[in-house]
């Protein structure tokens, strides 16, 4: 197998050195690509990373992997892009709107794999999420602005 990859800053020089990675940029990614894999946390840089226009960048046979974050896939662009057979298929374990809402077209969508993402279900980070939102409403309620959707800490989103 050959692993192409693209980071907003880097790909680890490790990885191209030790031949694991061939660096790429997006759209040469995307046009080479048997199976997109996305591994990114949700910024305001990255939110709907892949598009309309990425996902029509796709080969027809190909698949979107996401695994990191919900956000980071425009689900509007991605059931017209499985609707019109622009794409293969996506296997998801996040999406935008979580949960998702009973009438969500793509938890139906035969083209799709949903499995629930349950990694963070505990009870440190259930603590950990429940102080994260208290400091941070605290934060707004006295005036300060609020923070990016990052957490500092973890480089994960406000929920994970």
């Amino acid at each position: 197998m050959r692993v192409l990859g693209y980071d907003a800053v880097r790909v680890p020089e490790e990885l191209v050195r030790d031949g694991v990675v061939e660096p790429a940029d997006l759209n040469e990614l995307l046009a080479r690509a048997d199976a997109v894999s996305l591994h990114a946390p949700l910024t305001w840089e990255t939110r709907h990373l892949i598009g309309a226009e990425q996902l029509r960048r796709m080969k027809p046979g190909a698949y979107l992997v996401n695994t990191s974050r919900g956000g980071l896939v425009d689900p509007a662009a991605l059931l017209r892009a499985l609707d019109e057979g622009r794409i293969a298929g996506a296997a998801l374990d996040v999406l935008e709107a979580e949960p998702p809402g009973v009438d969500d077209p793509l938890v139906a969508h035969e083209r799709v794999l949903i499995t629930p993402c349950a990694t963070w279900y505990s009870e440190e980070s259930m603590e950990a999420l429940k102080s994260g939102v208290a400091r941070e409403v605290v934060r707004v309620l006295s005036g300060d602005r609020p923070r990016s959707p990052v957490n500092e800490s973890t480089g994960r989103g406000p929920v994970g």
